[in-house]
């Protein structure tokens, strides 16, 4: 698959200008330069191939047919309401990396289209959005977080009311990125905490949790926990990308009751 030139160029400034000493504020203002420079919105976000503005999700005609899109609604896991826009594969993970890790925060907004459509295709819709947070010392080093950028499209898009502070991440914890099942749930134990100053705009409400990666469903519970506490109507998780077995069953009640 074949890189545009103008892409190549763009990505290689970037890279030249990465130093792991900067701080995020120059890194910020670097990327918004070049993003200047060079319009995400005429490259495929995911490989970089010259597109028009017209473009659904600024992705190429290749990029799109390869997504692996879940047509599929709300499922169930322990209780838990979950809902994602697609499969876990090649593709969703550099969508979802791009923004993560190589501080391309103009990733958001095609992920918030993405679910938009997703909550409009199933005929969803909620009152707030909880975007899963992030430890304050990995904020500073990354300089944002990612879900929340993503939660802010979404809730442009939808019209919901972003909390980013509804759930605090009160505990730092290690990359869940090849940890087992039982290390992810033991990982994130402890690590998030209803913000009591926040709790009452949950009380009664249809609330969305947001996240990029759903695997094991150790953060979804985690953070459905916390929030339980605060008395919401319903809860529903939604991930752009998102790993599903056996044990997973479908919900036939969502649609009316969310």
């Amino acid at each position: 698959m074949g890189i545009c030139d103008n892409r190549q160029k763009r990505e290689g400034q970037k890279e030249m200008h990465k130093d792991k000493r900067s701080f995020p504020a120059v890194r910020r203002l670097i990327n918004t330069f070049l993003d200047l420079l060079y319009p995400p919105s005429l490259y495929c976000c995911i490989c970089g191939n010259f597109i028009d503005e017209t473009r659904p999700y600024s992705l190429c005609d290749h990029c799109l047919e390869h997504l692996m899109w879940d047509s599929c609604g709300v499922r169930v896991q322990d209780g838990l309401k979950l809902l994602r826009c697609t499969q876990y594969g090649i593709y969703e993970r550099t969508m979802i990396f791009s923004l993560k890790y190589s501080g391309r925060k103009y990733m958001a907004h095609p992920i918030g289209e993405i679910m938009k459509d997703k909550l409009e295709m199933e005929e969803l819709t909620a009152d707030v959005i909880v975007p899963v947070p992030i430890h304050e010392s990995r904020r500073r080093t990354r300089g944002f977080n990612q879900t929340e950028e993503i939660g802010k499209d979404l809730a442009e898009r939808t019209g919901m009311e972003l909390l980013p502070d509804a759930v605090l991440r009160v505990r730092e914890t290690r990359a869940m990125r090849g940890l087992s099942p039982t290390e992810r749930e033991e990982n994130i134990r402890g690590a998030f905490s209803l913000n009591a100053d926040v709790s009452e705009k949950l009380h009664g409400k249809r609330v969305l949790i947001l996240d990029d990666f759903f695997t094991t469903g150790a953060t979804a519970r985690a953070m459905a926990s916390q929030i339980r506490l605060a008395e919401p109507e319903d809860m529903l998780f939604l991930a752009f990308a998102a790993r599903y077995d056996d044990s997973f069953s479908f919900d036939r009640t969502t649609a009316e009751s969310l």
